[in-house]
């Protein structure tokens, strides 16, 4: 846990995750803000004495973040299939075994509160029939990934929620494996799962080959999220904010598919991404808030 102040005590932040982060960002913010303002982040629920008591410390604002009932519906994944399942930025899913009819496709199941890639598995049709799949959700796998030095990976996207409206970054980051995609029969795990080990290697998503697009489509999959989840969005207040980490897939076409939305992200990665994709994005949602502008930040509005 800790709390920084910068300039006289004209921005105070709190946060028990990530505290390099939070300092760094507020370093970075403190000089273009005018006034005095609060700043609480907590991987739980905030204390309610710890905002009534900094309310009394004259901030013109104390902003906090949301509490977790308000978004931990979006981080559940069976959750996340049953509010979009119609959506074509997510992946064909299913609840029940049963009902799948593509013998020839690979299945990842997913138990609804793993994190991280743990709770995640991928079968071949067969060897599903016998996996038990209680509260797991089945997402179908694709077989044309788009790849980075013939390697798979996933985007790692941060999206703000505030003030009844959602904000994306321009900047993310991706991450993958150092084991090259083949399209052929071998180790399952090997050959078509992003999962995180010792050497994962992160890079800008601007590295990606034809990321203009990717990116026009991330947008547009996170405008579906906003229509789908817009009684939740409606929820959080002018005080209030949440940064979700959205994990996104990407087809050889640059089409792009949602197949996770973490609502207590980690914002602390290796430095080739970490000051632009984590350190400036907590900037940024610190500004925007203050100052109820977009001038000066890397996020974009997004817009029903």
């Amino acid at each position: 846990m800790s709390t920084f102040t910068f300039s006289d005590r004209y921005l105070k932040i709190y946060t028990n995750k990530n505290s390099s982060v939070f300092n760094n960002a507020g370093q970075k913010a403190y000089t273009n803000i005018e006034g005095r303002y609060a700043v609480i982040y907590s991987d739980y629920n905030c204390d309610r004495k710890m905002i009534d008591d900094w309310k009394k410390e004259n901030f013109q604002t104390v902003f906090y973040n949301s509490t977790r009932g308000k978004t931990l519906g979006m981080d559940d994944k069976i959750t996340l299939h049953k509010i979009m399942s119609e959506s074509k930025y997510t992946p064909e899913s299913y609840l029940d075994v049963k009902k799948i009819t593509d013998k020839d496709a690979l299945y990842f199941v997913k138990s609804s509160g793993g994190t991280a890639s743990r709770g995640v598995n991928i079968y071949d049709y067969d060897t599903l029939q016998s996996i038990k799949t209680n509260g797991c959700v089945i997402q179908k796998n694709i077989n044309n990934p788009h790849l980075h030095n013939n390697k798979r990976y996933k985007i790692r996207q941060l999206v703000l929620l505030h003030n009844k409206n959602v904000y994306l970054h321009k900047d993310s980051w991706f991450s993958m494996s150092d084991i090259d995609f083949k399209n052929e029969n071998g180790n399952l795990r090997e050959k078509h799962v992003i999962y995180q080990k010792g050497n994962t290697i992160f890079e800008l998503s601007q590295k990606l080959d034809g990321f203009d697009l990717i990116f026009k489509n991330i947008t547009e999959a996170v405008r579906d999220f906003k229509k789908y989840y817009a009684k939740e969005i409606n929820t959080i207040s002018n005080n209030e904010y949440s940064i979700l980490g959205f994990d996104f897939i990407v087809d050889s076409d640059r089409n792009v598919q949602i197949i996770e939305i973490n609502h207590r992200s980690n914002y602390a990665h290796p430095m080739n991404v970490r000051t632009i994709c984590d350190i400036d994005f907590v900037k940024d949602t610190i500004l925007l808030m203050i100052n109820k502008s977009l001038e000066k930040t890397r996020l974009i509005h997004i817009e029903s």
